[in-house]
């Protein structure tokens, strides 16, 4: 392949199937495999459990067709492997590879995808440099290993075992697990629920303890890193997290990289804003699905006070500390998402969500597994009562635009991580209709609440007739 002319990248920056990712990025698993961004093997996740949807599209697999995992694979052996050649191949080619079929399906519905925010962000922060990269791609479709952005998990170790969650990437799960499991009637719903630890399809959890290779070929690649991102289980408790970050700090390279988080919030020790102090930036989504008691049941057994005490000391961090409320959309919040936005809205922070990040309100992303979870599956009803609220609070929001601290109500209206986004998740909610998950997701709530002595019709009034 001759090399990639400019004019050619700008046309692909423009089409519907090109990303940045494969070029500049790899993604762990807690279990050690690896996939080509966080949530490419959501795209294997549908309307049923048939193989059209299995087979853990996303996962990098060897030739022969096994998950590539970190527990056997050098970090460099991945990146060139012949998947992630295939996958960027195709995106040149103009072709839409399984591992992304997530993305170009939000963006069918008309809400905009990770694909399209990354490559939009990565290509604005790294101007030339990232037309080179793509340029000096090789006829096979490798490309030079210089990691610009990782995507780390160090294994499943959690201290919250929240409903959309599994053992997979929580250790607080494992003996929800061991209890819920043998009670589960639904067959499809005990298809979805598997899980083996010593026969665990992802790998060992503890894949990255004492992995001189892996570590070695991790600091061999900081120069050039422009960000890391940490997440579940939970990055806050985990050793080998500040490890690295003190590694980083004391080769002189902090100053260079971004951090970024998904993090329950529960634990922010001291010594993580001290470290954070020396990075460029560092950008901390803090998960966040509801408020009060709602919250407090999907982030099971997480407390408000914390959480609110939290919000404040992250709210009066310095300036190279970014914060915002990343919520993970699904049928439990779907309908309160209006009172969750006018809460924040109120409780006039000066720095989370700070315009234009979440058009001043929340961000959001798409709960896709468990697919009992996920918004696809209410009834119709309920999903034109949904829309009925959110048309009323658009109005509302139209009404006091400037608690977002948008410079007008134009900008505001605008926006496109605002107003428009949100009817885009109505518009994906309605693309299609997954409502024969209903049984699994009236069993998997009331096996939850006798396991969580939790009372879901209590919390979710409005939602009670689901379990009928």
């Amino acid at each position: 392949m001759n090399k990639i002319s400019i004019s050619d990248i700008q046309k692909k920056l423009n089409s519907n199937t090109f990303c940045i990712l494969p070029w500049i990025h790899l993604s762990t698993r807690p279990g050690g495999v690896v996939r080509v961004c966080c949530t490419a093997n959501a795209s294997s996740v549908g309307p049923t459990n048939d193989k059209k949807y299995g087979g853990m599209v996303g996962v990098l697999k060897s030739q022969e067709g096994h998950p590539i995992n970190l527990n056997d694979h050098s970090l460099l052996e991945v990146w060139n492997s012949q998947y992630m050649k295939n996958v960027r191949l195709k995106m040149l080619n103009g072709e839409k590879p399984p591992s992304c079929l997530k993305c170009y399906k939000e963006e069918e519905s008309g809400f905009s995808s990770k694909r399209m925010w990354e490559t939009e962000y990565w290509f604005n922060k790294l101007k030339d440099e990232a037309f080179d990269i793509i340029s000096n791609t090789k006829e096979d479709g490798s490309v030079e290993p210089k990691l610009i952005y990782l995507d780390l998990r160090f294994g499943n170790k959690c201290n919250l075992s929240c409903i959309m969650c599994s053992p997979h990437d929580s250790s607080l799960w494992i003996p929800l697990w061991n209890q819920y499991y043998e009670k589960i009637k639904n067959p499809s719903l005990k298809e979805i629920s598997q899980w083996k630890k010593e026969n665990n399809p992802d790998g060992k959890y503890n894949w990255y303890k004492n992995n001189m290779s892996f570590w070695e070929e991790l600091y061999n690649q900081i120069p050039y890193m422009k960000q890391l991102y940490f997440a579940g289980g939970e990055s806050t408790i985990i050793d080998e997290h500040y490890d690295l970050l003190e590694k980083i700090v004391n080769n002189g390279h902090a100053n260079e990289i971004e951090l970024r988080y998904n993090s329950n919030g529960i634990v922010l020790p001291e010594k993580l804003f001290e470290l954070w102090s020396k990075f460029n930036k560092v950008r901390f989504h803090f998960s966040i699905d509801s408020i009060k008691e709602m919250n407090d049941y999907i982030r099971y057994p997480s407390k408000w006070e914390i959480i609110e005490k939290n919000l404040e000391r992250l709210d009066n961090t310095p300036d190279n500390i970014e914060v915002t409320i990343a919520c993970a959309l699904q049928v439990l919040n779907i309908y309160y998402i209006p009172e969750f936005i006018k809460w924040k809205l109120e409780k006039n922070y000066k720095k989370i969500n700070k315009w234009p990040y979440g058009a001043g309100m929340i961000n959001f992303h798409l709960v896709y597994h468990p697919p009992h979870l996920n918004i696809k599956i209410l009834p119709k009803s309920f999903k034109e009562k949904i829309e009925e609220k959110y048309e009323q609070f658009f109005s509302w929001l139209e009404k006091n635009w400037e608690l977002s601290g948008a410079p007008s109500l134009t900008d505001f209206l605008h926006a496109p991580y605002g107003i428009k986004r949100m009817k885009g998740l109505l518009k994906f909610m309605n693309s299609e209709n997954w409502d024969n998950r209903i049984d699994e997701f009236k069993e998997y709530i009331i096996l939850m609440d006798k396991l969580r002595n939790t009372d879901f019709r209590k919390i979710f009034p409005e939602m009670a007739f689901l379990l009928d």
